[in-house]
């Protein structure tokens, strides 16, 4: 057998959670994981046990990737090296995914972290998360661990089995000790890489999480494969009924040497301070925010499994807990609301989308998602006037402009239809991901004018794009070029402004 990369477990269309925890892949593939270490040393002097466990949790961030091209899930972890965000994870954790989440702390959630740079041989990926929140992060030791040194690594393992009986998102810390350095293959050419082994048990879910040093706090490395092995097993007669994968106390890490070496060629700045101490403490608004990031974990999981009822069952528990802390959340309002339109409990929704209009009356999000409501419900003429006032919110906001003109076409009233959606077009590009979600959202709806009409100003205006950004550049480019065929138009040079025109008639 050959190691596994311990993260970003795919999985698949299933309905139900507990036929999630029954797919695992193996060999080159992945093992179901959800995984997150962080920690935070307060100096290089040695921690007590409680110190490093509290600090390491309070800094681990959990990274969740939805591939909307397979519909499937994975799960992974980072650590935060950085007082401004940088995340160092796996770039297995992240390759295939087109949205990514962040939880970090188990409260708070970035929905548009930052790819910064991926570097596959080396397994190696780096994120920017946008937090107003105090970002504990960890230094990387400047010198390999002695032999024998403990360590802890810290995660989310078998986070399904955590969600299906109820609890909430919280890492697990594993004490393990280092063994040495070794020489293994890099992950996509075969050259020769060094690896920090180290012994101890850790369950599956541990791929992009730090190795981290007990006596400083440091980084030792950054836990990418464990090793599994097959044993027979046996009735209770002594014959062999069949094998089971089990996994043996060891497992590897890329090392600091290399983190460093890769982080100051891709001219990512990290942490050489040790950072402030932070406070850990369990208020009732942090176990309302813990509730909250749960549940939208929950939700998104039941998005990807068309809708599993168990699944929204359980982030529909989760909102209401965090409302029964802090009843003012509007955004906890909002996401419940959303679920409930999932389970067709559409008049609850309502409910909770005009109290939490109440609480945000210009948050361009919340008002998109009541017009979404709205519309569904008939009520046609107030889903226009709250799409109109996302959008006056923020004109470039593109679920509120595509819903404006998806309201406006179904009322026959074309002419403001092509405005609406030709503003649309002519938006600055967040980034290739979203162009190229938005653009596909306008083409299914049927605007494929529109569609078109955007991709063709981000290719106008894109410049060099990042390697991990090409796939998502070429599909931009292979999408627009079959609706150029599609519409009959000219390849390229087409004026972009005469576009728009075309929207309602296509």
């Amino acid at each position: 057998m050959f190691p596994v990369p311990m993260g970003a477990t795919v999985l698949p269309l299933l309905s139900r959670l507990g036929r999630i925890l029954n797919r695992w892949r193996i060999g080159t593939g992945v093992v179901v994981s959800c995984l997150a270490f962080v920690l935070v040393p307060d100096s290089g002097a040695a921690h007590s046990s409680v110190e490093l466990y509290r600090l390491a949790k309070a800094a681990t961030v959990l990274i969740v990737g939805i591939d909307d091209d397979s519909n499937a899930l994975s799960f992974g972890s980072g650590v935060f090296i950085s007082k401004d965000g940088l995340v160092l994870t796996n770039a297995h954790v992240i390759k295939d995914a087109t949205r990514l989440f962040v939880y970090s702390q188990n409260q708070h959630v970035d929905v548009a972290p930052e790819i910064l740079a991926i570097e596959p041989d080396w397994d190696l990926a780096a994120l920017r998360v946008n937090s107003a929140h105090p970002t504990p992060y960890l230094t990387i030791v400047k010198e390999p661990a002695e032999e024998g040194a403990p360590a802890i690594a810290v995660g989310y393992p078998r986070l399904p089995d955590v969600l299906r009986m109820g609890l909430t998102i919280h890492p697990t810390v594993f004490p393990v000790t280092v063994t040495g350095e070794t020489m293994g293959r890099s992950r996509t050419t075969g050259q020769p890489i060094s690896f920090a082994q180290i012994t101890g048990f850790m369950n599956a879910g541990s791929s992009g999480g730090p190795l981290v040093l007990s006596e400083t706090g440091e980084i030792g490395g950054l836990v990418v494969h464990s090793v599994p092995y097959l044993e027979r097993t046996k009735n209770p007669q002594g014959e062999v009924i069949g094998t089971v994968m089990l996994r043996a106390g060891l497992s590897y890490c890329v090392p600091a040497s290399l983190l460093r070496v890769w982080l100051e060629k891709s001219q990512l700045a990290f942490g050489e301070a040790p950072p402030a101490p932070i406070q850990v403490k369990q208020t009732k608004n942090a176990q309302a925010a813990t509730f909250a990031a749960t549940a939208h974990l929950l939700h998104a999981m039941a998005a990807i499994l068309h809708d599993d009822a168990d699944l929204l069952s359980l982030s529909v528990h989760h909102y209401e807990s965090a409302l029964h802390l802090e009843p003012e959340r509007s955004d906890v309002l909002r996401d419940l609301a959303l679920a409930l339109v999932a389970r067709n409990q559409l008049d609850r929704a309502r409910a909770m989308y005009e109290k939490a209009l109440v609480l945000a009356p210009n948050d361009p999000a919340l008002l998109t998602d009541a017009a979404d409501l709205w519309r569904r419900m008939q009520k046609a003429d107030a889903a226009i006037g709250l799409y109109r006032a996302a959008v006056r919110q923020d004109a470039c906001f593109a679920r509120a402009s595509l819903g404006l003109g998806m309201a406006l076409k179904q009322q026959g009233r074309l002419a403001e239809s092509a405005e609406s959606l030709g503003q649309l077009a002519q938006c600055p590009p967040v980034s290739s991901f979203a162009t190229y979600q938005i653009g596909v959202e306008l083409e299914q709806h049927g605007f494929r004018s529109a569609a078109l009409a955007m991709w063709n100003n981000f290719l106008q205006r894109v410049g060099r794009v990042p390697s991990h950004e090409q796939p998502i550049l070429t599909k931009i480019r292979q999408h627009a070029s079959q609706l150029r065929t599609s519409l009959e138009l000219p390849d390229p040079g087409l004026p972009v402004a005469t576009l728009p025109q075309a929207v309602s008639t296509q």
